[in-house]
């Protein structure tokens, strides 16, 4: 994840915790005991102290009988190794770090390092889970309003009901707005209530928004809202062919997702491609105008930067070319689960 670093110990104070999860429901299968494996992460702390580590450098520094290989049935689940295994819960409970090597977003080299080292103020374990809650939820409905509780907790990753008092506590306080097409509560801070009641949005409004922008991210449910329903399987990646709730780089019209876009590194141009026929030509100029400006502006500001993954190709299908072939295959994404 990627948050400032005045923001750093909230996040990492409310992370998902997968792997200490799956190895308490593993524990019995587990050819390492729970005094082994706390060995294991103090070494690995110890190592780190130095400064950071590639796993390849941890394996060599470490105890080698406390690295242990795992059967297929914990391999299936997603733990490897006692190694890895130990390296991700220092990670859940907020201790260590991974770094890229290059400090590029698309480098696929990574080293570990102590948490206490290169951010000595962001301790979670000083962090009370109310407290990074109440954090979340005044700039969550700061960004999204009007929002639910459970859109909420849906991004956050938290559960209902630490989301219903996180967001009791957000000051100024929330207010329910309605919604048309809904009886679902909706709320926004109400100092910005007047200011949406009396927004006007520009008529015929173009915009090129990045892959994993939070417009498509931020709130639960999107299709029909954001994404209208006939087009629902287009503008989302795939992952071995199954649709999956990851947008990708995105054309929004008046609010509504027209089409997708993509940059060309060989020819250095706004790939595009739209889905809705019915936009009339006037308007689908304007948006190739656009996407001539938005050109000009990586060519002359972003330079060698990267702006795809580094995971294109059979698995992960994020290229708007690749993802054509598949459009009206796979299962419509469905966001309200």
């Amino acid at each position: 994840m990627l948050v400032p670093r005045d923001q750093a110990r909230v996040a990492l104070r409310i992370r998902p915790r997968t792997f200490t999860e799956l190895s308490k429901q593993a524990r019995q299968q587990m050819p390492l005991s729970d005094p082994d494996m706390e060995k294991l992460k103090t070494a690995i702390g110890d190592t780190l102290h130095s400064g950071p580590k590639t796993s390849e450098q941890i394996l060599r520094a470490v105890p080698a009988n406390l690295v242990k290989d795992f059967g297929p049935d914990l391999k299936r689940i997603g733990l490897t190794n006692s190694l890895s295994l130990a390296i991700n819960l220092l990670k859940e409970e907020g201790k260590v770090l991974k770094q890229q090597g290059s400090k590029r977003l698309d480098s696929t080299e990574y080293s570990y390092v102590l948490t206490s080292n290169v951010l000595p103020e962001a301790d979670p374990l000083n962090l009370r889970l109310e407290e990074a809650c109440n954090h979340l939820a005044a700039q969550y409905f700061r960004s999204e309003a009007p929002a639910r509780i459970r859109d909420f907790a849906w991004w956050a990753g938290i559960n209902v009901t630490d989301a219903i008092k996180a967001a009791a506590e957000v000051k100024p306080k929330l207010v329910p707005i309605p919604v048309e097409g809904t009886k679902d509560e909706f709320l926004i801070g109400e100092p910005d209530l007047e200011a949406l009641l009396g927004f006007k949005p520009q008529e015929g409004a173009v915009s090129f928004i990045p892959y994993r922008d939070t417009y498509l991210k931020g709130q639960r449910e999107v299709v029909n809202r954001f994404v209208p329903n006939e087009h629902a399987d287009k503008p989302f990646t795939r992952w071995k062919g199954k649709l999956i709730n990851d947008p990708l780089a995105t054309i929004i019209l008046n609010g509504r997702v027209v089409g997708v876009w993509e940059w060309n590194e060989d020819e250095e141009e706004v790939d595009l491609l739209l889905f809705d026929s019915s936009i009339p030509k006037s308007v689908e100029k304007a948006i190739h105008k656009r996407a001539a400006e938005l050109a000009n502006f990586i060519r002359a500001n972003l330079g060698e930067v990267r702006l795809q993954g580094s995971d294109y190709g059979p698995h992960q299908m994020t290229g708007i070319h690749d993802l054509k072939a598949f459009w009206g295959k796979g299962a419509q994404v469905d966001v309200r689960v």
